[in-house]
């Protein structure tokens, strides 16, 4: 979780240096391209590092919360245990095929 976090931050910062110095990036780079079309590219690829870094977030936030909720309701070592019923399985054993997980 904290490479996760790490590489969340380093990909903001990333996607914040793509889009407020693309001039001087560009001015860095010896290409066949275009200095608008690199620009545009270079936009572009910022603003999906801001959508990916944003939803790197909220995924990380669920699994904090997911984590924690069976860390409350398990017994305590973040293992929170399932309730299944035995009735289950019975049901599962009437099928006519094998049905493994």
């Amino acid at each position: 979780m904290v490479a996760t976090v790490l590489t969340a931050i380093f990909q903001g910062s990333v996607s914040v240096l793509m889009l407020t110095r693309t001039s001087d990036f560009l001015g860095y780079l010896k290409s066949y391209v275009r200095e608008e079309d690199g620009a545009v590219i270079l936009k572009l690829a910022g603003g999906l590092c801001v959508v990916i870094f944003c939803l790197e977030w909220v995924v990380m936030t669920l699994a904090f919360f997911l984590k924690y909720y069976a860390y409350v309701e398990g017994d305590g070592n973040g293992n929170g245990k399932v309730q299944h019923d035995d009735d289950e399985e019975e049901d599962l054993k009437d099928w006519p095929w094998p049905f493994q997980v």
